[in-house]
């Protein structure tokens, strides 16, 4: 975070203890950003039932990046595989 951007923060005096202002010193407005765009992301691709974005991370692990990670793996061995042959031949 920028100090032009901490100090307006600091002008409202919530953001006034010396830990927050560390802490703020620190964070990636972009990196976080990034985070909330995509937990709504998966919440429209999700649409739960109870309004709650919990159990949304698992559920996209389990659906959607754990068999694309499976298959990955599996394509990465097929490849290493045909550069042996390569070798071999």
């Amino acid at each position: 975070m920028t100090d032009d951007l901490l100090k307006k923060l600091n002008t409202t005096g919530a953001f006034d203890t010396p830990w927050l202002r560390e802490q703020l010193k620190n964070w990636d407005v972009v990196a976080e950003q990034k985070k909330a765009d995509f937990m709504e992301h998966m919440y429209q691709c999700y649409k739960p039932g109870n309004h709650c974005y919990t159990g949304l991370w698992k559920r996209f692990c389990i659906q959607e990046a754990g068999p694309y990670c499976r298959d990955e793996h599996f394509a990465r061995l097929e490849f290493i595989e045909s550069l042996k042959d390569l070798d071999n031949a």
